[in-house]
């Protein structure tokens, strides 16, 4: 159990009528999973220690009495944290004096001058849980979160929209976000959802999509028909389907570069691509073009704001430098991230 994805999904299920804040992860605080407060609209917050436990039968209530007896500071009081609780285990813990949260927004909070108590709620969809970070290696969860990462205000929209804007189908999309949800990369659900450990997920990105994504987008390289250079190449000049990524994208952003090779992602027909711009395929040439896996409105968008035409977005632009392993590239990498930590 990710007792991280469950406290944040038990503190976004209360809202709005309890407003809550994770104060401190696990392992910073005794052997409590973290320390939280909570508060009414209007109120004066009040802190607890958490603990994030299944609850089947009523049984599995008692060590609350004996850890309340044991604990305690004067400060903090004691939270119980589940993913799910049944009326009858509610109506046990309101009996009891036992509060708690669960990922269904069933609560009862029972403190001097704040009484709440909800239950009845239904048992939410089951949290997936991976057992590790593989699921970030799928090419499917790679273009749902270069969409959330590089589309603002995305992760609040509905799935379908998610879907849509990254090219994957509805349910890898589905699974995906459940799947950075458990990985703590997305806390909150439906118009809540927000990307967590941005920076993380970031470069765990840039390190999975040469591996996992960038070889089904057709690479292949080309050069010019007539044998002419090709930085004189229309495709790097005024064509508006395409965007400009590795060396070429670096070069027009830091002015730092000379590219010795171009890296195009477009969103053309390889066919019309090739005809209008005079291409032919050459394994060694200079021009290597990929299939573009985001809007192309959204690429129009980006432009317009950087004021730099047909370039790809940082992230990607950072990946492609970072898996080409030359010096150079490694070099002006370096300066898009302080750029990718400040956007």
């Amino acid at each position: 159990m990710n007792k991280i994805a469950v406290i944040e999904q038990a503190l976004n299920a209360a809202k709005p009528v309890l407003h809550g804040e994770v104060l401190a992860l696990p392992g910073l605080e005794d052997h409590n999973d973290a320390i939280v407060k909570l508060a009414r609209a209007g109120q004066d917050p009040s802190q607890f220690e958490v603990q994030v436990r299944h609850i089947a039968r009523t049984s599995d209530l008692a060590w609350y009495r004996s850890e309340k007896e044991l604990g305690g500071n004067g400060k903090t009081q004691l939270l119980l944290i589940s993913p799910y609780l049944s009326a009858k285990l509610a109506e046990e813990c309101q009996r009891t004096g036992i509060n708690f949260l669960d990922t269904a927004g069933n609560v009862h909070l029972d403190l001097p001058g704040t009484h709440v108590f909800i239950t009845g709620k239904p048992r939410p969809k089951e949290l997936r849980i991976p057992s590790d970070q593989s699921a970030l290696r799928k090419a499917s969860t790679l273009r749902v979160i270069f969409a959330l990462l590089t589309i603002d205000g995305l992760a609040q929209q509905p799935v379908r929209s998610i879907a849509e804007a990254a090219g994957a189908a509805l349910g890898s999309t589905s699974n995906a976000i459940e799947d950075l949800a458990a990985l703590g990369f997305i806390t909150g659900a439906a118009r809540q959802r927000r990307v967590a450990n941005i920076q993380t997920l970031q470069m765990e990105w840039a390190r999975q999509y040469p591996i996992s994504l960038r070889g089904k987008l057709k690479p292949q390289r080309y050069a010019c028909v007539d044998g002419a250079d090709w930085r004189g190449s229309s495709l790097l000049t005024d064509e508006p389907e395409v965007a400009l990524g590795g060396e070429v994208a670096a070069a027009a952003i830091t002015q730092y570069i000379n590219p010795a090779s171009a890296c195009i992602y477009s969103w053309l027909d390889r066919g019309q691509l090739l005809r209008k711009h005079r291409l032919r395929p050459d394994p060694e040439g200079p021009i290597e073009v990929l299939d573009a896996f985001w809007p192309l409105a959204d690429q129009a968008k980006a432009n317009a704001k950087v004021l730099v035409p047909a370039v790809a977005p940082l992230l990607l632009v950072y990946s492609d430098l970072m898996a080409s392993n030359e010096g150079r590239s490694v070099e002006v990498a370096g300066m898009l991230l302080e750029r990718l930590k400040n956007a």
